[in-house]
């Protein structure tokens, strides 16, 4: 393993383990110093970069200090996306929405694999194993296409049943107060997960625009993908009448 690798190993061991930006960069430059000055390679003076990460003392991010951006606001616009997608289909139907209790258990794993971001070893598991996110999306997926296929035929075999134009609204809107709140949370706080130069001293160190206005677009993309769901099912109510 050469030395680029080696360090970005240890980057992304620092970041699951929420260490900030300014000591991942200090760390990393501490290590480049000791490689110059011995002339070993970065396995060689450090072993592993999993068992260094773990030997160091460093600070690390409060994790309630990012819950309202990192998991709360994207699960519950997952739900609320979930909710609206099938208030649009059963709206455009002239159906009523209707919930099964498999239905419901079926929607509640996007969720829940969402939630699980909220607990340290679960992001270290994910980020370590390339082919696990992978596998998120596809049970993700999975377990949405079959609830919506489990979806109860009639009111009387349904667990829950609610009238869908107030939903589909009442859903759009929550996804925009969502989105509103996260893009004010981007606007208003700085990039904690970038990696300080520490060479730059006490210069203060703002986000690349570029990465800002992509933050900015992801804390939009449940309400993005929401207008192509509905304008999707409008096109094939229309194909179909």
């Amino acid at each position: 393993m050469n030395d680029k690798t080696w360090i970005e190993l240890f980057i992304l061991e620092l970041r699951v383990r929420q260490v900030p930006g300014a000591a991942i960069g200090d760390a990393v430059a501490s290590v480049r110093e000791l490689l110059s000055d011995s002339g070993q390679s970065a396995e060689e003076a450090f072993g592993s970069a999993r068992e260094y990460a773990a030997s160091l003392d460093l600070p690390v991010i409060n994790p309630r200090q990012h819950a309202l951006p990192v998991v709360l606001l994207p699960v519950l616009g997952l739900f609320t996306f979930l909710v609206f997608a099938l208030a649009s289909t059963s709206w455009f139907d002239g159906n009523l929405v209707l919930l099964s209790v498999p239905q419901a258990v079926l929607l509640a794993v996007p969720v829940l694999l969402t939630v699980m971001f909220s607990f340290p070893f679960y992001p270290r598991a994910v980020f370590r194993q390339r082919w696990l996110p992978v596998v998120l999306v596809v049970v993700a997926g999975l377990a949405s296409a079959m609830a919506a296929l489990l979806a109860p035929p009639t009111a009387d075999d349904a667990w829950l049943a609610f009238s869908a134009l107030p939903l589909m609204i009442g859903a759009m809107a929550v996804l925009v107060v969502l989105s509103v709140i996260g893009t004010i949370a981007t606007l208003r706080g700085g990039d904690g997960d970038e990696v300080a130069d520490p060479s730059r001293g006490q210069e203060k160190t703002h986000p690349r625009r570029g990465r800002k206005v992509f933050l900015i677009f992801v804390n939009w993309i449940f309400p993005l993908l929401a207008v192509v769901i509905f304008l999707m099912t409008w096109g094939l109510t229309a194909l179909r009448s």
